[in-house]
Order: C-alpha cells, then sequence, then structure tokens
C-alpha cells in the first residue's frame, strides 16, 4: 500500500469544507438508544474440547447478540454482522484482551451503529485450534481449520437473517441486500475470508499449492481442509462423513466425531460490504474481480497482523506464535484497488468526507493508524478494570475508555459516508456553508492556553464542538451546547495544536487552538 505524501496536515484540517447536516440517519446519531436481544442462529460440531485427553467434539449453538434503534418505525434497515477478535481460542487463556460477545468495543460500536439506523448482530463462531504446537504446520493446519469453521459459522448466520425475513415476518427488520460484515482482529480475518474465499478450491490455487497441505510422506501432501470431513465453504451441504481412520491417523481427532453439520440451507450467503479492522487475508490471490468492497483500519507497525504480506504472529499466553505468510490491509487494498472493487467509494459527494480527506492512504477505502499509544495494535480496543473476567496478566490491556473512543469516532466516520453509497442508504447528503468569524462575532481565548478555551458569539448560539488532533482523529465532542459561550476544558489533551470545529444551525466554523503548559 503506497501511502500519500504528508502534505500540510493543518491545512488540510482547515479545509475539511463542507459536512453533513444534523441528524442525517446513517451518517450521524438519530436515536438516543438500542436495545439488544440475543439469539442463537444456528449450531456446529466444535473442536474445543479435544484439548483434554479422551474427549469428543461436541454441538455447540451459535450465539449473537441483536442491537436495534429503540423506537425506530423503520422495516428495512441495514444489517451489520459484527465479529469479535479473541485468537480463536476462549477468553481469557487467549492471552488476549478480548474475545466474548461483550468486549467493550463490540458493545460500543454496537450501539453507536444501532443509534445511526443500523441493526447490528454480534456474533460467536466457532473457536479451536493448537497454537502451543511445536511445528509450525501443525499451527497453520489447526489454525485454517478455525478460520473454514468461522467462515461457515459467518455464512450461516448471514442466511439465518435471510431466512428470517423470508419465513418468519422480518422480526428484526433488515433489508437482506443490505448485509455488511465487519470483522476486529481476529474477526477480521472471517471477514476478509467470507468475503473473498468464495470457492473452496481457492484454498490449493495458491502461487505455493502446499501452503495449505500436510505433508505425510516423501513427496505426499493432503489438503488441509477436506469437504469429506469439514464441510463445503458454504456450509449448507449434507453433513459429511464422521472422522475415519484415514482422517484419525492425520489428524489424531478421534474415530468416529463430527466436525459439521448444515445450516440453513436454501438461503445466499452472499453479503454487499465487508469491513476489516487489523486482520488478514490467507492469500491476496482469494481477491477476484467482482467481490464486494473493502473498508479497512490497519495499524502500520502491527506485529502480529502484518499490514504488507508477512508472516501472521497470534499472540497466546506464552507470547507470539508465527503461524503462516497472509496478506493485510495494506497490499489487499492495493488490489481491490486494482481490480477496480471500491470505486463506488468515488460516489461521496465532495466536502462530506472529513475523515477520509485526512487518511495517510492514497486510496480511498482504508483508514491507517500510526503513533498509537504503546504502539497498540488495537487502539480502539480498552478493557475496564473491573472487567470480568480479568484478561490474562500477560495481555497488557489499555484501560482508558477514553482513548478507545477517540478511535472510534474516527473509523464510524470513515465508515458512514462509504456504508452509504456502498448500500445505497439514499443517505441525505446535504451541504451546509462554511460560516466567516466576522458574522459569528465568534471569539477563542485565550490561545495557547494551559488549561481551558473559552468560544464566544455575538448572538448565534453554538450547537456542538469537535476537537480534532492533527492526524484528523477526533480527540474531544460537546454537543447539546445550545449557548453563545462556552468554556471547553483542556481535560487530558496533551500539549500541542488542535482543530476546533464548532456546528450552528447555518453552518460551521474551524478555529485553531493550542494548549501549553
Amino acid at each position: 500500500m503506497q501511502l500519500a505524501k504528508l502534505p500540510i496536515l493543518l491545512l488540510l484540517l482547515l479545509a475539511f469544507g463542507v459536512r453533513v447536516s444534523a441528524q442525517d440517519r446513517y451518517l450521524e446519531p438519530v436515536f438516543s438508544q438500542a436495545s439488544k436481544t440475543t439469539i442463537v442462529y444456528g449450531s456446529n460440531w466444535t473442536v474445543l474440547p479435544l484439548a483434554v485427553p479422551g474427549a469428543h467434539t461436541v454441538k455447540q449453538p451459535l450465539v449473537a447478540q441483536v442491537y436495534t434503534p429503540s423506537g425506530d418505525t423503520e422495516t428495512a434497515r441495514p444489517l451489520v454482522i459484527y465479529l469479535h477478535t479473541g485468537n480463536f481460542f476462549p477468553y481469557p487463556q487467549n492471552g488476549s484482551c478480548g474475545g466474548l460477545l461483550t468486549d467493550s468495543s463490540n458493545v460500543t460500536f454496537a450501539n453507536r451503529l444501532a443509534k445511526m439506523g443500523y441493526v447490528v448482530a454480534v456474533a460467536d463462531y466457532r473457536l479451536g485450534w493448537n497454537p502451543f504446537a511445536s511445528q509450525e504446520l501443525v499451527r497453520r493446519f489447526t489454525l485454517i481449520n478455525a478460520a473454514y469453521r468461522g467462515v461457515q459459522d459467518v455464512r450461516a448466520c448471514i442466511r439465518y437473517f435471510r431466512q428470517s425475513v423470508a419465513v418468519n415476518g422480518n422480526p428484526h427488520g433488515i433489508d437482506p441486500d443490505k448485509i455488511v460484515v465487519w470483522g476486529q482482529g481476529t474477526g477480521g480475518y472471517l471477514s476478509l475470508a467470507t468475503a473473498y474465499l468464495d470457492e473452496f478450491a481457492e484454498i490449493y490455487t495458491t502461487a505455493d499449492p502446499n501452503k495449505f497441505k500436510l505433508q505425510v510422506a516423501a513427496g505426499v501432501f493432503v489438503p488441509m481442509v477436506q469437504e469429506l470431513y469439514n464441510g463445503d465453504i458454504e456450509g449448507v451441504q449434507a453433513a459429511p462423513g464422521v472422522v475415519d481412520a484415514t482422517y484419525n491417523a492425520i489428524t489424531g481427532i478421534p474415530l468416529g466425531d463430527t466436525l459439521y453439520k448444515q445450516n440453513t440451507p436454501g438461503y445466499s450467503s452472499d453479503f454487499a460490504l465487508a469491513v476489516n479492522m487489523g486482520g488478514a487475508l490467507g492469500d491476496s490471490s482469494w481477491m477476484e474481480a467482482g467481490d464486494v468492497p473493502l473498508i479497512s483500519y490497519h495499524v502500520l507497525s502491527d506485529f502480529f497482523a502484518p499490514c504488507q504480506t508477512d508472516i501472521l504472529n497470534v499472540p497466546t499466553i506464552t507470547g507470539p506464535q508465527p503461524v503462516v505468510e497472509v496478506s493485510g490491509s495494506c497490499d489487499m487494498q492495493t488490489r481491490a484497488a486494482a481490480l477496480g472493487l471500491n470505486t463506488v467509494f468515488d460516489d461521496i459527494p465532495d466536502g462530506f468526507d472529513p475523515y477520509g480527506e485526512n487518511s495517510l492512504s492514497s486510496t480511498n477505502s482504508f483508514y491507517p493508524f500510526v503513533g498509537t499509544p504503546d504502539n497498540t495494535s488495537a487502539p480502539w480496543e480498552w478493557t475496564p478494570t473491573d472487567f470480568v473476567p480479568a484478561p490474562a496478566a500477560t495481555a497488557d490491556c489499555n484501560t482508558d475508555a477514553a482513548v478507545a473512543h477517540a478511535y472510534i469516532d474516527t473509523i464510524i466516520g470513515y465508515f458512514a459516508p462509504r456504508a452509504c453509497v456502498a448500500l445505497d442508504l439514499g443517505c441525505n447528503f446535504v451541504k451546509t456553508k462554511e460560516l466567516s468569524d466576522l458574522e459569528l462575532g465568534l471569539q477563542v481565548s485565550p490561545v495557547p492556553s494551559s488549561d481551558a478555551v473559552t468560544f464566544q458569539t455575538k448572538e448565534t448560539p453554538i450547537r456542538q464542538i469537535y476537537v480534532y488532533d492533527l492526524s484528523g482523529r477526533l480527540v474531544k465532542a460537546h454537543t447539546g451546547i445550545n449557548s453563545t459561550v462556552f468554556q471547553m476544558q483542556r481535560n487530558s489533551l496533551t500539549n500541542g495544536m488542535y482543530i476546533a470545529e464548532l456546528r450552528f444551525d447555518g453552518g460551521f466554523v474551524k478555529r485553531k487552538i493550542v494548549f501549553n503548559n
């Protein structure tokens, strides 16, 4: 991924241009609350119990928590299927800071999107692989199988919602033609694979045809994933055979165990838009012309999931484990651009994409992050100090919700206009003019300041104030001001220059503010 050269960021920020009008569905929050229900979208066989000697696979319910905007009368809303992180291993044994449906970031994203008018299903999927195997090939074998099961589960979730529309009276009020699959961390691997691994044969038509094969003898390779035992990639074929002596000899899975059952056959697994936060694709060749558009977010220095094409390292309680070469957001967005997958984002009207204008990427579909706190690879995540169960001591989790929320603001701000055009949501892109200090009689003081800044107009009430740092990241927001005078406290903002965007009924204005000691 080639990054655009950095112009003077301050000038970019001052030239945000027009913005969307307040209270536009799918662009900004229009509901004050979201409600949550729990559903079971299917069931399938999990290998997790096999970690205990003598155990067998068991059938697991597949669960999702569905968030909907409270008080909404719309009955054909876009659906976001949101996939959590967790390294395909149970939390907290996964050595990660999350892995549950109730992770703080999952809940925040779901509530934020629901308040914008979306229906959001935070979906579980099957876990289980062997990150502790001494041989890299064994780690690769168990991980590709975990990802394959996850893809089957995501597609089962899509079909559940389509069936709910077709035969159950559409209880969730969704439009089955406007479905987004959004993955965070490990979930990003699933959103990418579900979007672009659409034929079973693609697994074995990579540049290295043995990339996902096990060597069982000199010159003899067998596929790591086999439809006879694992089921088809859609998860709709009739149940395959049970583990026999041949497969037992290769995998050690007990004779007679079952690895797969079909879920909701007869409905499409297609969806309209993929979103990846910090994930990667098993092989870039899986992405082809005609595939769905992709929005990506990635920390360029991510050690675990490379932004380019490099080795995937999975964090565990015993340290990072190298597994297999994958392609992250940088390379996948370059390929998507070459294939023309994201041209739909060019339909965003000029002036309505302030986050995109400040992205360091040269494409219109990728928002890279640099200089994250403590160089974290997932700055949108945080773990409350009282979270139960607590993460492993080695996880070194962020506990600062304010920092995570600032990144979430940027992520959603970048997503909103792209989803509007990709899903054809009919968003109300309405221009408002940039106002002048003179007509407002605006005064901002003191500049610089050590603790607080006061904004004052002659007569026009200030409605909201949004503050951005020089990378375009929203770091502070004040809404419901409705006054001609507002004193904004510095709080935790560090020394430096910021851009304050003041919003009024008739438009907006931007002013430079500076904090120092």
